[in-house]
């Protein structure tokens, strides 16, 4: 089974334990497809966005498509959740590692939410 796959079915296990425990805004997660992406799906993405459940993966939350930008997502996450630990979990290339774990430094504040990156590797 690769990455995406394992990491799908725990999300999903995580998505109905949290709406049977009426839980549903206890976990956010942010799944990017930055390519591999074309017209045709595009127009599924489209025709779906309206449905309850991702398209693409079924999930509750949304499939976002092209890169992530930090700098407005980090902020938005933390002006929600003030005085918070975050958890921030990442599998993919070094080089999206190394942003992604600036961008945690950046946007933690003593006062405010504290990012905590972690680095997984499958």
């Amino acid at each position: 089974m690769n990455a995406f796959e394992w990491l799908h079915d725990l999300l999903k296990y995580y998505d109905r334990q949290m709406a049977d425990s009426g839980m549903n805004d206890f976990l956010t997660y942010y799944v990017y497809l930055t390519r591999g992406w074309d017209r045709n799906l595009a127009k599924t993405i489209v025709l779906h966005d309206e449905e309850i459940y991702d398209p693409i993966t079924g999930l509750q939350q949304k499939t976002h498509y092209g890169r992530p930008n930090w700098d407005q997502i980090m902020p938005t996450i933390a002006d929600k959740h003030p005085g918070t630990k975050i958890g921030v979990f990442f599998c993919g290339p070094k080089v999206l590692s190394s942003t992604l774990h600036k961008a945690c430094n950046q946007h933690s504040s003593k006062e405010g939410a504290r990012f905590y990156y972690n680095k997984e590797n499958f």
